[in-house]
């Protein structure tokens, strides 16, 4: 298994990362199966901004938690019940004291639809959101309040693509058997990743001209050990899997694993410990800064 060789002039794609929020008190359990019970775990949210290297197109993925998480709606009830405890970012903000205007933003990618990865969509307002056509009948059905869920989204529905990787401009990369080449050029590809919830998608992007590669799960793992074989996806005792299709979340699982034995490819989880750890303090690969490619 390997990934495309670079083209001649081969484009890639610039990358920080965006502390976009944190969760506090967490149930471990509903993410590993090694979990104790009744442990809990404090989770960084990570968004990400990529700039194409030739138009500078920037393309943020994920936007965190909403910097006011009193207005979440059902989810606020949900996770107050779980014990949770969470803060949000103002993402606009961020970007812009880096230098990188909220109208300059022309494409946002949001992962899934559960609340720390969805923000505030109508804070960039000239934008084209992307999304797995999955969630669009969940966004129809349940929302705008999505009582009794850890949904929350408000996507302005006449600058939302909902994409579907049955489409036949959907095709195979490395492991994974769906993926779209957003650009046309191989820089970007936006990979369908079943099992955590319904549209689930990750994104793949080239970091260099001669080989270096990102892959920015979402949350298709919550912690490393599951990326390590340490551990498989949990079920906690109380409130259940944070995974809607178990199985399928532990096929993309393995799928990933496949992905990080390919060289010079980083892989980065919406919620990722470790690199919150070695980078948050200084701002290492946080915007404006970026992550350096393998």
């Amino acid at each position: 298994m390997s990934l495309p060789p670079p083209a001649v002039d081969q484009q890639f794609c610039e990358i920080s990362a965006i502390d976009s929020g944190s969760i506090h008190r967490a149930p471990l359990g509903q993410f590993i199966d090694v979990a104790k019970v009744d442990e809990t775990a404090d989770l960084p949210c990570l968004a990400f901004v990529l700039r194409h290297c030739r138009t500078r197109d920037p393309f943020v993925f994920d936007l965190g938690i909403r910097p006011d998480p009193e207005n979440l709606a059902g989810a606020i009830a949900v996770i107050t019940k779980m014990g949770i405890m969470v803060e949000g970012r103002d993402i606009p903000a961020v970007l812009e004291q880096g230098g990188l205007s909220r109208t300059d933003v022309k494409h946002v990618a949001i992962s899934h639809i559960h609340f720390d990865h969805t923000g505030v969509p109508k804070a960039f307002p000239n934008a084209t959101f992307l999304l797995g056509a999955g969630a669009k009948s969940v966004i129809e059905t349940q929302g705008p309040d999505f009582e009794g869920t850890i949904y929350a989204v408000d996507v302005p529905f006449e600058r939302t693509n909902f994409l579907d990787p049955s489409t036949e401009e959907w095709v195979p990369i490395g492991p994974f058997p769906r993926a779209l080449d957003f650009y046309g050029d191989g820089s970007l590809y936006i990979v369908d990743a079943p099992g955590h919830v319904p549209g689930h998608i990750n994104v793949l992007a080239r970091t260099s001209a001669n080989g270096g590669w990102v892959f920015l799960a979402g949350d298709s793992a919550h912690d490393w050990r599951l990326l390590t074989g340490e551990a498989k996806v949990g079920h906690h005792v109380r409130y259940g899997c944070i995974h809607e299709d178990p199985g399928n979340a532990q096929e993309t699982i393995e799928r990933i694993k496949a992905l990080a034995g390919c060289p010079r490819v980083r892989v980065l989880l919406a919620h990722d410990v470790p690199f919150a750890k070695q980078n948050a303090k200084e701002g290492s690969g946080y915007w404006p800064d970026k992550i350096v490619s393998l």
